[in-house]
């Protein structure tokens, strides 16, 4: 019997995975199409094929050039496809969601290596390892997520004694991304007029496939902004950078979502306030995991131990999404783009963690003095 459930879930994973590319991949063409990629449908197809790659994480080798930034908007999309396929092609609760999220991420992962060799040429070219592997994770995490959805299991069937640690550390995730994501709508507000002048001056297919660019960049820019929150901050060629220090702007590429980048120079006292913004979501995450804990275990060291690694996991979490975000743009000064090299997450992981500590010490305080005037 265990056997035949388990020939079950192959049905559906593999559905989903091959689902979640061609429908990418058919994404992808009509807007190679709008765009107005040259050539015969055997080219616009390979370049369809090579977005698809690029949004799990594939290298993108043109000539000389090469794109390794992660395009972090065209990833959400192909999640939220898989999420998607996966409540529909799963009809009954499974007792394993990580098991099918193996499956399904095994299945896209040979898929993508077998498109990068297929879609190999002469002048354009994907990795080969980069493309299995980033698409086993980003189509093999959400396909597990969304079948423990499915079958009612909290974290992939996290054990209940860490359970408080996961809610603690997707709130501290949550808080520093929102902060971020606040901060770069402020910026992309209070430089409104530069943005409609870029935009003005492009149109790549309509401004319907302009504004669609826009919305996937968006992602990417959070991300840098991320790292400017957390210290080390951003570059974007060899004469632009950004960090909580200032601003110094070179040559900056025509694209409407960069206009939020801040004006050149030094920034004022007001950027302490900013730093508060990732030991706030440290703090938060703290309060949410000592939250989860048992009123019988709320210890002073199990709350802060929780707290601590809560923050850290979520530190963690942000960390190597940051890192999703390094690498070439395209040619020439663009071959460098983004933070330095693991520099966010060897400053997330350990300040998340203090203010997750802090949080949770501060939230069993709060709680045995209400024990006690009560």
């Amino acid at each position: 019997m265990p056997e035949s459930r388990a020939a079950d879930h192959w049905r559906p994973a593999i559905l989903t995975a091959v689902a979640s590319a061609v429908i990418s991949v058919l994404i992808a063409g009509v807007a190679a199409s709008a765009a107005g990629v040259a050539g015969s449908t055997v080219d616009v197809v390979r370049t369809a094929v090579r977005a698809w790659l690029v949004a799990v994480g594939a290298t993108l080798t043109t000539g000389q050039t090469r794109i390794d930034v992660v395009p972090i908007g065209a990833t959400i999309l192909v999640i939220a496809l898989v999420l998607t396929l996966t409540r529909l092609a799963l009809r009954t609760a499974i007792v394993d969601p990580g098991a099918f999220g193996a499956m399904t991420g095994g299945v896209a992962g040979v898929l993508a290596g077998i498109c990068s060799a297929a879609t190999m040429t002469d002048a354009h070219s994907t990795s080969f390892v980069r493309a299995a592997f980033g698409a086993f994770v980003v189509v093999g995490l959400p396909a597990a997520w969304g079948a423990s959805r499915r079958s009612g299991i909290a974290w992939l069937g996290l054990a209940p004694r860490w359970t408080p640690v996961a809610d603690g550390a997707a709130t501290g995730v949550i808080g520093l991304l929102g902060g971020a994501t606040a901060l770069t709508l402020v910026m992309l507000v209070l430089h409104l007029d530069r943005a409609a002048d870029l935009w003005a001056t492009l149109d790549p297919g309509g401004p319907a496939l302009l504004g669609l660019m826009c919305l996937l960049a968006l992602p990417t820019l959070v991300l840098w902004t991320t790292s400017v929150l957390l210290g080390p901050g951003f570059t974007l060629g060899d004469d632009t950078s950004v960090d909580l220090a200032g601003s110094a702007l070179g040559q900056v590429p025509g694209f409407p979502p960069l206009a939020a980048l801040p004006d050149p120079g030094p920034f004022g006292g007001w950027v302490v306030v900013l730093t508060l913004i990732p030991l706030a979501a440290g703090v938060a995450a703290g309060v949410v995991a000592f939250t989860g804990i048992p009123a019988r275990q709320r210890a002073w060291g199990r709350a802060a131990a929780d707290g601590a690694l809560a923050g850290a996991v979520g530190g963690l979490v942000v960390g190597v999404l940051v890192e999703t975000a390094r690498g070439g743009l395209g040619p020439g000064t663009l071959q460098s783009a983004g933070p330095a090299a693991w520099q966010s997450l060897l400053v997330a992981v350990p300040l998340l963690a203090a203010g997750g500590a802090l949080g949770a010490i501060g939230a069993h305080y709060r709680s045995a003095r209400d024990r006690a005037s009560s």
